[in-house]
């Protein structure tokens, strides 16, 4: 496997595993006590980390 299709993995692998941990932080209680602009921005991150995510899966795809 190339370099660069191993960073794009790890790349992936890394943002997937932010988008697991942003999306029930967004569910629960502790998201409810933060500011509402730093709320607002974090629900707009999330969708934006998934279509990034989906990108590096169609790279990742497009070397194979």
């Amino acid at each position: 496997m190339s370099d660069f299709k191993t960073r794009l993995l790890e790349e992936k692998e890394q943002l997937d595993d932010k988008i697991s941990k942003l999306f029930p932080f967004i569910n629960s209680d502790k998201f409810t006590g933060i500011d509402k602009v730093q709320q607002d921005l974090l629900k707009l991150q999330l969708p934006t980390m998934r279509i990034y995510s989906e990108i590096l899966q169609q790279r990742i795809n497009n070397l194979n």
